[in-house]
């Protein structure tokens, strides 16, 4: 999958289009909206006699798939503003399918100077449904790095929970330091045991990735991730649903891909603030900064109600 069609059409995760049969875009918008799907349709096609609504359609409900325990291994709570950086799975030294996705992510020094710090997360892949055989030794990764780079710790392994098996992320947090002199990618191997949720096999995989520490336009935002610990977590409050919202949507206009919102990726509604929201007055917004702005908003708006 290239993307080619994606990147053409804006780049943004949740579009909407409406193409007519001679092949020209009559609509489009960079948030799905199916009130206004529906009264541009009507616009263009007519309206209907009778819509069909969900229940009309008589779909049976499936009962969630029954997978292992989550919360048993806390989840890493990464720095701010870091961005998702380009991955390729090494399909030819491996003949199991990639159990986990990888996702490794880089803060803006590594991104700008070659130094910083580096999220790596393995995160199962729901469509498999598997788990960690945690009756096996844990899982454990090894960086090799082009000369000139370090990456600390190179190696490491993954916790070892009391439980028999989980379903939670492995993610760790390194250091990088000289990737700013070259454009040679990491290496990343891991090794871990797998089985699957029916319990009819489980598998040693040892498998590899070439990571580069350049931004990936398609690797989507990690603004507004759950920081719970166990199942009883809940996510955030609805105010906080809301700016992470807000913050994912703002992100969508870094067009170079660099973690940095500039004057001129914002509306221009909110180019006017663009100075009281720069801190540190870089001429450019990191996540910190964006996230004071919509916290000093949300509190004036309380005030307001109050």
């Amino acid at each position: 999958m290239s993307n080619e069609l994606k990147h053409a059409f804006g780049d943004v995760p949740n579009a909407e289009f409406v193409i007519g049969p001679d092949g020209l875009v009559l609509r489009r918008r960079a948030w799905s909206d199916p009130e206004a799907l529906r009264h541009d349709l009507e616009e263009l096609v007519g309206p209907v006699e009778h819509p069909t609504s969900v229940a009309d359609l008589d779909m049976p409900v499936q009962p969630p798939y029954e997978s292992v325990a989550r919360g048993i291994v806390p989840r890493l709570d990464r720095p701010a503003g870091m961005r998702g950086v380009r991955i390729q799975p090494n399909l030819e030294a491996t003949d199991k399918p990639f159990y986990t996705k990888l996702r490794v992510e880089a803060d803006r020094g590594v991104l700008t100077s070659g130094s910083g710090q580096l999220y790596i997360g393995f995160h199962l892949d729901p469509l498999y449904h598997m788990h960690w055989n945690n009756l096996a030794p844990p899982l454990q990764f090894e960086i090799s790095a082009p000369d000139g780079v370090t990456v600390t710790p190179a190696q490491a392994t993954a916790p070892d929970p009391e439980a028999d098996a989980d379903a939670d992320p492995r993610e760790f947090l390194l250091q990088v330091s000289g990737a700013g002199s070259t454009d040679e990618p990491l290496g990343v191997s891991v090794l871990y045991y797998a089985c699957d949720d029916a319990n009819t096999f489980c598998v040693p995989v040892q498998q590899s990735y070439t990571v580069w520490l350049q931004p990936d336009v398609d690797a989507g935002s990690t603004f507004g991730q759950r920081r719970g610990f166990g199942p009883g977590d809940r996510g955030r409050s609805r105010p906080g649903r809301a700016r992470g919202d807000m913050r994912e949507r703002l992100m969508r206009m870094d067009s170079n891909g660099d973690g940095l919102l500039t004057r001129d990726e914002l509306p221009e509604r909110m180019q006017q603030m663009f100075d009281r929201m720069d801190n540190d007055g870089d001429g450019a917004l990191d996540a910190s900064e964006i996230d004071a702005m919509l916290e000093s908003m949300g509190s004036m708006g309380r005030r307001r109600r109050s």
